[in-house]
């Protein structure tokens, strides 16, 4: 008599930092081990045309809280209080709309913040953890956000308000590139222990660069 084949299934546990070209990838960020998700999607090139006609003051820096039931409104509001004419971006708030549709849900209903931002300037040089749960970012024009690999970091030498040099311990940063879409945990994620995505912001300062970024933090 012929013994049943038992077979032994083995779980490959996710690895921390998950990079697909699928919008699907986005929704691994829930997995307890994973601590950034990047969807590699191409750009899109209405919006980067739309985004052309933007000056680097246009929109500086403007926050709202949002909800997906007044996303679109939001959007609208904040272009306008730039003297934006939003029938201009049609391209753009309809690609911001379909990213709050999946942060939305991954963000499990936490208070969200939108923001919109167009600068020439430096933002955070230093590499560091969010204060936040979660964030979604898209670089729509300019040079993406940095990261840094879990083996790359010194998190000693980061909490402790070292410098860059000491935080990195070997290598290159990586890019999340434009057009790109990245959710990342910050150090406010439950389990998250310390274990966020430690970034930054690229140093653009006088490189005649300018950079047009959404973020959707909870």
């Amino acid at each position: 008599m012929k013994q049943s084949a038992i077979i032994s299934e083995t779980l490959v546990p996710e690895p921390p930092h998950i990079i697909g070209h699928q919008s699907s990838v986005l929704n691994k960020i829930s997995d307890p081990v994973v601590n950034l998700v990047v969807w590699q999607r191409p750009t899109q090139t209405m919006v980067a045309a739309e985004l052309l006609t933007l000056r680097s003051s246009d929109p500086s820096d403007m926050r709202c809280p949002t909800s997906l039931a007044s996303f679109d409104d939001d959007v609208t509001s904040l272009l306008r209080q730039q003297s934006l004419d939003p029938s201009v971006f049609k391209n753009w708030s309809t690609d911001l709309r379909r990213l709050a549709d999946i942060y939305f849900r991954v963000s499990e209903s936490r208070n969200v913040t939108m923001r919109l931002e167009t600068t020439n300037d430096d933002g955070c040089r230093r590499f560091h953890v969010d204060r936040t749960n979660l964030r979604l970012i898209c670089t729509y024009r300019g040079p993406g956000t940095q990261w840094l690999h879990n083996e790359q970091v010194n998190r000693q030498a980061q909490r402790a308000g070292a410098t860059n040099g000491d935080i990195i311990r070997f290598g290159e940063p990586s890019e999340i590139a434009p057009f790109w879409v990245g959710i990342l945990k910050g150090s406010k994620y439950p389990g998250s222990a310390g274990q966020g995505l430690v970034h930054r912001s690229p140093p653009i300062a006088e490189s005649g660069q300018t950079r047009v970024v959404f973020c959707l933090d909870c």
